[in-house]
């Protein structure tokens, strides 16, 4: 079960990345390869959010249809556990993880800590045994970071140019939502997994030429 550990570093106060955490819909704008798919209808007094995850490593393709719930949150110490799994119907693979994020201050801005167990069964979990799943996750949390300080940075201009708007208007300014950037729809482990049998073709060598 491969265990994972990201963080990176946001330009953003920490009330302002927890508060967007908050909205499911608009975070997962922002994960690469994630697409969402909306409550589930059969559990109205919960909220358990459904959606899909394509992901592609070297010949491995699958396509996850699955739910996430937040079993877990603490607006005070800003942090939440998140709970998922899925099947990818045609190829057989099931996936389940547990999440753990946390937002603490770091300077003027904020630090986002994740944390995750990832079982793995079928077709990918061959691939899970490899290390590939770190290397993925890495490139995953890079490329949701970059996806988030761009919308957080545009959240804060839009507002700023409602805010100016309204003034010159006398009247409120509305809350303003930034389009997201651009991420892959398709979460492709290609390239890394050439790294890693690079990697390991470099020490084999190594090996043999000591």
């Amino acid at each position: 079960m491969p265990e994972i550990a990201q963080s990176f570093d946001i330009d953003q106060p920490p009330e302002t990345v927890w508060r967007f955490f908050q909205d499911v819909p608009r975070v997962v704008t922002c994960m690469p390869g994630l697409e969402y798919g909306g409550l589930k209808a059969d559990a109205p007094d919960s909220e358990i959010h459904r959606g899909k995850v394509r992901i592609k490593l070297g010949p491995v393709s699958a396509a996850f249809e699955g739910e996430a719930a937040v079993l877990e949150s603490d607006d005070g110490a800003r942090s939440a556990r998140i709970e998922g799994k899925g099947i990818d119907k045609r190829g057989g693979s099931r996936a389940s993880a547990s999440v753990v994020y946390k937002i603490a201050e770091n300077g003027g801005g904020s630090r986002v800590q994740l944390d995750a167990d990832i079982k793995l069964s079928g077709a990918l979990a061959q691939m899970g045994r490899t290390g590939i799943v770190q290397d993925v996750a890495a490139q995953i949390t890079e490329q949701f970071a970059a996806s988030l300080r761009a919308t957080l940075a545009a959240d804060g201009d839009a507002q700023t140019a409602a805010t100016a708007d309204a003034e010159l208007a006398g009247a409120e300014a509305p809350a303003a939502a930034a389009p997201p950037l651009a991420v892959p729809s398709e979460i492709r482990g290609d390239a890394l997994l050439l790294k890693i049998l690079w990697r390991r073709f470099k020490k084999l060598f190594d090996w043999r030429s000591a």
